[in-house]
């Protein structure tokens, strides 16, 4: 969690006297250059001095803000995912007895939109995102930030796919909610595999091409199909 302000007593930088202003700008500039650092490298290799110098304050303003590097890392993964979760819940909302496709579209567009957007920071933020997904170490982080609207999709998902079992659905969108992060953090494994044929950072053709693989993969595991296409066979084999 992040500390509480008291711009009273928060240490003035520079000569500087604090207004909340300021405090607001010193806090985006921490925030923004730590998204930064840990983007680029891992957590434990980031120290919270690497991030003031960078954002060009005193490790005293840090420690004000964060409290700790740990609780400033929660920020960073804090701030964007508001931001997510609310684009996904307007779609979610918006949506009137939703097909598998509609719910997935739902959850990974906005993601998708984000990355090929000019707004500064994503591309890092997405980064940070995709090395959350690699350990069990974060998993508190992303409970507390993301479940909820996840579980609100999933319970959809699961009422799309009535003939599935819930728990096979679930893995299944985990295994989604991964392909997704991979995808959308521009991993180059498909460069090389396609000697450059194929780019990852070309999202607008990366996109499509996920989508299609997780609506077929999830609903794979819906048995409704699977039963009727059967019936089907034997009836044409009694004929």
């Amino acid at each position: 969690m992040t500390a509480k302000r008291n711009l009273a007593s928060e240490p003035a930088e520079r000569g500087h006297k604090p207004t909340r202003v300021s405090g607001d700008r010193t806090r985006e500039k921490i925030l923004n250059a730590a998204e930064t650092l840990f983007a680029q490298h891992s957590f434990d290799s980031v120290s919270l001095r690497d991030i003031t110098l960078r954002a060009d304050v005193t490790l005293a303003l840090a420690s004000y803000h964060f409290g700790s590097k740990e609780a400033l890392f929660e920020a960073v993964v804090a701030r964007r995912a508001n931001v997510l979760c609310s684009l996904r819940e307007i779609r979610l909302s918006a949506l009137v007895d939703p097909t598998t496709r509609d719910l997935l579209d739902a959850f990974m567009a906005p993601l998708f939109e984000k990355a090929r957007s000019r707004e500064p920071g994503w591309r890092d933020y997405l980064r940070v995102l995709a090395r959350l997904g690699e350990q069990d170490r974060w998993l508190e982080i992303l409970s507390r930030h993301f479940d909820s609207t996840a579980r609100a999709f999933l319970a959809a998902l699961q009422k799309a796919l009535p003939g599935a079992d819930r728990h096979d659905v679930a893995r299944g969108f985990v295994l989604v909610l991964e392909s997704m992060l991979k995808t959308v953090s521009c991993h180059e494994r498909v460069d090389t595999l396609t000697a450059g044929a194929a780019r990852a950072r070309d999202l607008d053709r990366a996109y499509p091409t996920l989508l299609q693989f997780a609506v077929a993969g999830m609903e794979s595991f819906d048995r409704r199909d699977t039963d009727a296409a059967r019936t089907t066979v034997r009836k044409r084999a009694k004929a």
